[in-house]
């Protein structure tokens, strides 16, 4: 059963949706709760796509929540692929899963 936090998960604002090598890009707004904004590059693969969500979800969607998930947790870098969030935090699959 993944373990359940308590978090607070800044706005999120998903830039439009670039179609990449194996994948897509989006450029991601957040605005914390202390009233800090950041911006950051958000990659997803195609494999990590359908890993995810198995193609029922749209990209976007499966990208912003893995950004909620990692948002809620820890500072972001500038630029990363949700495949790090997998390594940054090992339960993300099942409660990714959970929320598609």
């Amino acid at each position: 059963m993944p373990q359940r936090v308590s978090v607070t998960t800044p706005r999120i604002t998903l830039g439009a949706e670039l179609e990449i090598d194996r994948g897509w890009a989006y450029d991601v707004s957040l605005l914390h709760h202390d009233g800090r904004a950041s911006e950051h590059v958000v990659t997803l693969s195609w494999a990590d796509h359908d890993h995810w969500c198995g193609g029922a979800s749209a990209p976007s969607r499966v990208a912003e929540a893995v950004v909620r998930y990692a948002a809620a947790r820890r500072d972001l870098p500038a630029e990363f692929d949700c495949a790090t969030v997998r390594r940054w935090f090992p339960d993300l699959d099942e409660n990714l899963r959970e929320t598609m």
